[in-house]
């Protein structure tokens, strides 16, 4: 059977027999990217996968209310490195005057009913497919018509 390039670390590989549209390689981390990629697809495009992994991990935050607390206190030196830096971009964007500062922490889980954007002028960063903000920003308008 003809080698194949793989689609996460380049390298040539066999296609196994009886996976005819292979298009990773065996190495583990090519795996897990492919598993990654498979599951941000399905993500943005399966509304009931994605109410589902919400309900899954809200499951877990609640069975386990203090991972985060132990998390810090078992990684202190990471944890604290990690305020220390957060600290340096506090100051960084109050200083650059661009409006009020953002939440100093993002959160991936927050509910979409949590999110409100106010009218306004906003920068409007485009993002790669990589996911890599570009420098080049948009100043863009936007007016609230209505709070679903």
């Amino acid at each position: 059977m003809a080698k194949r390039r793989c689609a996460a670390c380049g390298g040539l590989f066999v296609p196994r027999r009886n996976v005819p549209q292979q298009r990773y390689c065996s190495n583990p981390a090519c795996q897990r990217t492919r598993r990654r990629r498979w599951q941000r697809q399905k993500l943005k495009a399966d509304a009931d996968y994605r109410a589902n992994q919400a309900a899954a991990q809200q499951r877990w935050r609640e069975r386990h209310p203090d991972y985060w607390r132990r998390y810090r206190q078992a990684q202190y030196e990471y944890a604290e490195r990690n305020r220390e830096q957060q600290r340096v971009r506090n100051r960084r964007g109050r200083s650059a005057g661009t409006g009020p500062s953002p939440p100093p922490i993002a959160n991936m889980d927050a509910y979409h009913s949590q999110i409100f954007v106010r009218s306004g002028t906003y920068r409007l960063v485009p993002v790669t497919a990589e996911g890599v903000a570009k420098r080049d920003a948009y100043l863009v308008e936007m007016h609230l018509l209505s709070v679903a």
